[in-house]
């Protein structure tokens, strides 16, 4: 199952909070395609207990950071074309139902506008509980930034070694 998990295989090394799964105090999502949408990601996340916020209801900013690595992911698989990392520029969420505590979420993302090539993208996303009901949805403004440009805005002299493989196409 690990192979068909696009977070782990494309980014193997990854220490994200939201979908790294070498971050043991994370999220760890899943991020996987979607089997019957085309050009839509699914992600599961199971919310730890303690990730809760009122008791016996999972925190909406657990739910809200799954999200965003979900918009994130969207464009780097669907528009790999533009070798960049996505980063988070605005995000408008609304919280439908509660998402309740110890219930799996599965997350869908998509690609709903974009322009040019090197422009801001908006993912919609949505999080539904294990019945089906939709619990929160969101749109996420993503904007790519070069490797350059990223360790510019960040401050950082290099890339880990793990992403420039992953920026360049290549497994470490």
């Amino acid at each position: 199952m690990t192979e068909d998990l696009l977070n782990i295989s494309l980014l193997p090394e990854n220490v994200c909070f939201g979908c790294g799964h070498e971050n043991h105090h994370g999220l760890r999502i899943e991020i996987t395609h979607h089997p019957s949408k085309a050009e839509t990601l699914q992600g599961r996340f199971e919310p730890a207990d303690y990730m809760v916020g009122f008791p016996g209801i999972t925190h909406g900013g657990a739910i809200y950071t799954a999200m965003d690595c979900m918009a994130a992911w969207t464009p780097r698989v669907f528009r790999a074309e533009t070798t960049a990392i996505w980063i988070l520029r605005s995000a408008n969420v609304k919280y439908l139902r509660p998402a309740y505590q110890g219930r799996p979420l599965t997350l869908e993302a998509w690609i709903a506008s974009e322009s040019d090539r090197w422009e801001p993208v908006t993912v919609g996303t949505r999080a539904f509980d294990a019945d089906g009901s939709l619990l929160v949805q969101g749109s996420f403004k993503v904007v790519p930034l070069s490797a350059e440009r990223f360790k510019e805005v960040a401050g950082i002299d290099e890339l880990p070694p793990s992403w420039s493989s992953h920026l360049n196409g290549t497994k470490e």
